[in-house]
């Protein structure tokens, strides 16, 4: 399932791909295995859990009806959880030039208007926190902003998505190394909303970082 940040991730595919992760595939199959098997006990054991059920008094006297039927819901959940997390989620994504895996730092809705959107990632282009930050997060809107870290390659991706009707229109991708890397390496998602911090700045000061 492609999320609406990951836009200018797609749209870069010369730098970028998306692979199947086979660490989430273990952990989704087996999600469904154990599922699988405790929906199986549980239906077959369903009058047992019934009559199990039925001794109890007290504070648990109102689980009575609910411990069987909830039993299978629960197991049927695990299942289904784990076919969409298969299905959908267990990709990441990678650099083409080195395989390096990529972790996402940071997506949030920003409060920024459609039209200032590539204003906004130019600031990051400069790779200067004291001219990108803070960025005004926000619980939804029509703008978007991603940032992915490779850390093994030290470089990290800033991807920006602007809503167009349904769909998201992508930006290009900006690609932050050396200071940039390391000042934006040292930021969380609560920091972006404030301005940047002397241990932030001082990463990107840092002389013996500049190529």
């Amino acid at each position: 399932m492609m999320e609406p940040q990951e836009q200018p991730l797609y749209a870069a595919p010369e730098e970028v791909r998306r692979v199947r992760s086979r660490a989430q595939m273990i952990g989704a199959a087996v999600m469904i295995g154990v599922g699988a098997l405790a929906l199986v006990l549980s239906v077959t054991l369903f009058g047992a859990l019934v009559d199990l059920s039925a001794d109890y008094e007290g504070r648990r006297s109102g689980m009575r009806g609910l411990v069987a039927p909830g039993a299978v819901f629960l197991s049927a959940a695990a299942v289904i959880g784990g076919l969409i997390w298969f299905f959908a989620y267990s990709y990441r994504w990678e650099r083409i030039a080195t395989g390096a895996r990529l972790t996402k730092q940071a997506a949030s809705y920003v409060r920024v208007a459609p039209h200032e959107a590539a204003e906004l990632l130019e600031r990051f282009r400069t790779g200067d926190p004291r001219i990108y930050l803070p960025v005004p997060v926000a619980k939804n809107g029509n703008v978007v902003l991603g940032v992915w870290l490779a850390r093994a390659d030290a470089i990290a991706y800033v991807g920006i998505a602007v809503r167009s009707g349904r769909d998201w229109q992508a930006l290009p991708l900006v690609p932050l190394r050396d200071n940039a890397y390391e000042a934006i390496s040292r930021l969380s998602i609560d920091n972006y909303g404030a301005r940047a911090s002397q241990t932030v700045v001082n990463g990107f000061l840092d002389p013996f970082l500049r190529n």
